[in-house]
């Protein structure tokens, strides 16, 4: 069990903070498809995939658009592999 654990965090782990919303991407492609994202401070737009889930439909994810988040997890190529979030409600990313 520590080795999965040990492979799960190579050194690699980011945290991001956003409000999740869903998006339609790779139009008119066969990976069509409604993705959850992470809209974080500066605008940027950030695809989450949960470890474990189906990449192309998590209900759990899907069911807090539109809360904020803060996800743990590793970047990748085109999407953030969440290994953890924790929602933060649905207050803006930064008060101010």
């Amino acid at each position: 069990m520590p080795a999965d654990r040990d492979a799960a965090h190579d050194g690699t782990a980011d945290c991001l903070r956003g409000r999740l919303c869903r998006e339609r991407l790779d139009l008119g492609s066969k990976s069509e498809r409604l993705a959850v994202l992470l809209v974080v401070d500066d605008g940027d737009r950030v695809v989450l995939r949960r470890a474990g889930a189906n990449p192309f439909r998590d209900p759990e994810l899907e069911a807090l658009e539109g809360q904020v988040l803060i996800v743990e997890g590793e970047r990748r190529s085109s999407y953030f592999l969440v290994r953890r979030y924790t929602v933060c409600g649905d207050d803006p990313p930064s008060s101010g």
